[in-house]
């Protein structure tokens, strides 16, 4: 009973913001990246106390320690953000259309909306998806206009369930093919 349901709520054709596409991993992406966001924020934030502690070392040594905690922590930060920020949390079909969700620097839902005609496989690593024509392309974060994303990830592995709106758009895009 419960496939049936789950087959039926994925298999109509998607012509309202249903989403057609969940990512696994979207809560702990989120987790991820303000976890990462707030300890560089802390880092930094608390790195001029160390030079206000009576200790006997060096001032160069006091700056060696800050540089090296802050560059560390901005290197993570960056890395994660690289890396997390073409991971698709949820995927919402409105005819011709796909807005697809992915999280800002801050963790915030970042919308971007793109004609299935705009999309195809992504060379990047850590992405599956690209935009062909960024003139197609529009996007917001908390209902402001924002800079559009131009690459994505999704889980080409969720998409193969026959006759699912998602499986008929990694069909016509091409993703899990290979090169």
């Amino acid at each position: 009973m419960l496939r049936s349901l789950v087959h039926r709520r994925w298999t109509h054709t998607a012509t309202t913001n249903e989403p057609i596409y969940n990512g696994p991993l979207a809560g702990v992406a989120k987790k991820l990246k303000l976890f990462s966001v707030t300890s560089l924020g802390l880092g930094v934030g608390i790195s001029p106390f160390v030079f206000a502690i009576d200790v006997p070392v060096p001032f160069v040594a006091k700056a060696a320690l800050v540089g090296a905690a802050v560059a560390t922590s901005a290197a993570s930060t960056g890395l994660i953000q690289w890396v997390m920020s073409p991971y698709v949390t949820k995927i919402s079909q409105n005819g011709n259309e796909l807005t697809l969700h992915t999280l800002s620097f801050l963790a915030k839902d970042h919308q971007t909306t793109v004609p299935v005609d705009s999309l195809a496989p992504a060379t990047r690593i850590f992405t599956s998806l690209m935009v062909t024509d960024p003139s197609t392309v529009s996007a917001k974060v908390g209902g402001k206009a924002a800079k559009p994303k131009l690459l994505f990830y999704v889980h080409p592995e969720l998409c193969d369930e026959e006759g699912t709106a998602i499986k008929a758009v990694i069909d016509k895009t091409g993703i899990g093919k290979g090169f």
